[in-house]
């Protein structure tokens, strides 16, 4: 493949995976909670989106919905990612004859939707936070339902094995994948530098307010546990050497022990790049032509632009 040929096919994957990724998203927020959320009643709701990340959706404070309501709330996002991810795979791979962009785009919608589903379930699991705090409205204790993220870290090797299949498949239209090293090569040169640069983007728009992760939300919340526990706890007996009490304000770093470390993260990360290392090592794809003129390429980039701008003056 010629560097001309590999540096317009990295751009355009680079807007599909942009584009792949924000429409994942965007029907997790909008479909999976914003709309169950006004069915359930929700007087208001605000929706923050990050540029590359994740999203935020806040409602009228107090407002919590009920019963079999929560459960349908917070775990309709995973829900909506799963069937949107299912039927864009389907496409991709069962009905689409032409391997071009649109193939590509829903090969990162489908394998993104589920790997995003997968991974914020079991990061969910493990720090008792987000989405399977629906499993409480059930009568189930998240503490008890903690080990589920064990259950995650091979399904997420999975979907990674699954997704570095189809990739292959795509691949073999552009570059010689006979041999392991060039698998790997031309994976490294393709998939590898557009994750890389899709990251940097991520890093370079990080926003605070947006970007919350789970960890985060977790210190969070021991905090105001911490900050409840001292305004409720009756003070010890005076004594002839008191103690001083504890300080009013909770500092984070007096809590921060009680958030786990990111075993879960790094577990699943771990099975992905196993189950993905595995398949670009064993598999034998066959070559399919792709169609990709050059001038294809316009379409996703302005797309992918666009919705940036639009994300960015959401914010504004």
């Amino acid at each position: 493949m010629a560097w001309r040929r590999l540096a317009l096919l990295d751009v355009a994957l680079l807007a599909l995976m942009i584009l792949a990724s924000r429409s994942a998203l965007l029907l997790h927020e909008v479909a999976g909670h914003a709309l169950p959320a006004k069915i359930l009643g929700a007087p208001d709701l605000s929706m923050r989106l990050s540029v590359f990340g994740g999203g935020t959706l806040q409602s009228t404070p107090g407002w919590e919905p009920k019963g079999f309501g929560s459960f349908v709330f917070h775990l309709g996002g995973i829900f909506v990612n799963l069937a949107t991810g299912a039927a864009a795979w389907f496409i991709a791979r069962r009905v689409l004859k032409r391997r071009g962009l649109l193939h590509a785009f829903l090969l990162f919608l489908g394998a993104g939707s589920f790997g995003q589903a997968i991974f914020y379930l079991g990061n969910g699991f493990y720090y008792g936070e987000g989405d399977p705090e629906g499993f409480t409205a059930l009568g189930l204790s998240l503490e008890r339902l903690r080990w589920l993220w064990l259950a995650m870290v091979p399904a997420f090797g999975a979907a990674a094995a699954l997704a570095a299949r189809a990739w292959l498949d795509y691949l073999g239209g552009h570059a010689p994948v006979d041999s392991p090293g060039r698998r790997f090569g031309w994976t490294a040169a393709t998939m590898g530098a557009v994750l890389a640069a899709y990251a940097g983007l991520w890093a370079l728009t990080w926003n605070s307010e947006v970007d919350v992760t789970l960890s985060r939300r977790r210190l969070e919340r021991e905090v105001a546990r911490e900050t409840v526990r001292r305004q409720t706890t009756p003070p010890p007996p005076v004594s002839a050497t008191p103690s001083p009490p504890p300080a009013p304000v909770v500092t984070e770093a007096e809590v921060a022990d009680r958030v786990p470390r990111p075993v879960a993260s790094i577990a699943m990360l771990a099975a992905g790049l196993l189950g993905a290392a595995i398949v670009l090592w064993r598999a034998r794809p066959v070559p399919t032509p792709v169609d990709f003129p050059p001038a294809s390429i316009a379409l996703p980039t302005t797309l992918a632009a666009i919705t940036v701008g639009i994300i960015i003056l959401m914010h504004r």
